[in-house]
């Protein structure tokens, strides 16, 4: 069977290509099975010629999307315009396991996969090539004949991370991926995480399926892939894509010491306050790791106590980014502007906070409530957003779709392109311009069109 996997990576603020683990992941396993893949990548451009053009030329007997709330709308009108080639489209991904009721609307989809996807894509391809019926698949949903939805419940989590095979980079032409992405090469060594905010899609996820959650690779599995991958592609840093990176320390000790050994190059890794110390943060830099980025969101401990769910301290905050500093890394902290009931005194509650952990680098999203969150729930019972809030509205993470009296859209914005210029003004104006820069209105466009200067302005700016 032939199947061609559609990655729409459109209007996201940053500017370099990604690759994407999941899609990765299920070419190898249809690859090992004996099928056919291809990739569509929609980078930054609408391109629905293209996608049919690659129709016309493959012939695939399947088109496989990925999507999150971010993007669902482009998946949604390429469906309805494949619709007419007849062949079988699925998509998977955030979205759909999270409000899987989306396929009501989404008519050029035959059917949308609900949770982890690489049993389920191999069951549905095989289904497909022998003639039987993929609607009683579980994990899949799908349509009957009368347009009314099928909803199998989804199957269990993966136990045994090392059983799955690494991800197809080659179908993304992976070098050029490294290239946009200052010669970076991307990994993930677990999944899932153990932390329950409430702004984040991934508690939702970890109820999905039945089994367990939180699951780590082994330190031989991960350094294994990391070589594969920086004996065939030019790769100078690394950075772990792990929700939680330090949320097992022996983990992180055993890890080390065999990166230390067995690949040594610099990498950059996320985790949270609460789960790392001096002790671990030592450990990382002594394996070559130059920089930590760890979740503020707010500044405000009572929002982030009552409504995010978040219950560290900001004395806690400001300990973290310290034995980071002290252990010899850089910083990197990720603020969001307007969840509910905040208001522009808690937002300024963050200003003040990062100015006090001063990091080398910082990021601000404007608060997006995902279906399947309980922010999502929250925004509605509050009024501040329409039970019909449609998926098709989601524009991404730099603008707001709730409307709340105490913090208006035009103050999220003012404060969304202002954050990190009154961070870094006092201490750093040149930084603090730069910023102001990419964070204005038009700062996204004038970054792509200075892309030569992506590197030397990411240095000035972030000190990397």
């Amino acid at each position: 069977m032939r199947v061609l996997f559609v990655y729409t990576d459109i209007n996201v603020k940053g500017g370099a290509k990604s690759y994407h683990f999941g899609l990765g992941i299920l070419s190898s396993v249809l690859k090992k099975a004996g099928h056919q893949t291809q990739l569509r990548y929609m980078f930054d451009q609408w391109d629905p010629e293209g996608l049919l053009k690659h129709i016309s030329d493959f012939k695939p007997d399947i088109v496989g999307y990925t999507t999150d709330s971010s993007q669902v709308r482009h998946v949604k009108k390429l469906a309805a315009m494949v619709r007419p080639t007849g062949v079988f489209q699925i998509a998977g991904g955030t979205h759909p396991s999270l409000y899987p009721q989306f396929l009501e609307n989404a008519e050029g989809l035959d059917a949308i996969c609900v949770g982890e996807g690489e049993t389920v894509i191999l069951k549905v391809v095989e289904a497909l090539e022998k003639g039987g019926d993929y609607r009683t698949i579980p994990g899949v949903w799908a349509r009957n004949s009368d347009g009314s939805l099928i909803k199998n419940p989804p199957g269990y989590f993966i136990h045994e991370l090392d059983q799955i095979p690494f991800g197809d980079r080659d179908m993304f032409d992976y070098q050029k991926i490294v290239d946009s992405d200052y010669d970076r090469a991307t990994f993930m060594l677990s999944r899932g995480c153990p932390y329950n905010c409430n702004y984040c899609g991934s508690p939702a996820m970890g109820r999905l399926q039945e089994g367990k959650y939180v699951r780590f690779r082994s330190v031989e599995n991960g350094i294994a892939e990391i070589k594969d991958v920086v004996t065939r592609f030019k790769v100078k840093n690394i950075f772990f894509a792990d929700d939680v990176f330090t949320i097992d320390r022996k983990y992180v000790k055993d890890f080390c010491d065999a990166y230390t050994r067995e690949i040594d190059l610099p990498f950059e890794v996320t985790t949270r306050v609460e789960s790392a110390n001096y002790d671990t943060f030592k450990n990382l830099a002594d394996a070559g790791c130059t920089r930590v980025a760890m979740g503020v969101e707010s500044g405000s401990e009572e929002l982030r106590r009552k409504v995010l769910n978040r219950k560290m301290t900001n004395g806690k905050i400001v300990q973290a980014f310290a034995d980071a500093r002290k252990a010899g890394l850089k910083t990197k902290s990720y603020n969001i502007v307007g969840f509910p009931h905040e208001t522009r005194q808690m937002h300024m509650d963050t200003v003040e906070v990062n100015r006090r952990i001063e990091p080398d680098s910082l990021v601000c999203y404007i608060f997006n409530p995902y279906p399947g969150t309980a922010l999502h729930r929250i925004s509605i019972e509050a009024g501040f957003l329409s039970p019909d809030f449609l998926d098709e509205d989601f524009i991404s993470r730099t603008d707001t779709p709730l409307t709340m009296p105490q913090f208006t859209r035009e103050d999220i914005l003012d404060c969304y392109r202002n954050f990190a210029f009154n961070v870094y003004r006092e201490k750093s104006l040149k930084k603090a311009l730069i910023y102001k820069m990419y964070y204005s209105r038009h700062g996204e466009r004038l970054i792509r069109m200075m892309d030569k200067l992506k590197k030397p302005i990411r240095k000035l700016a972030m000190g990397v």
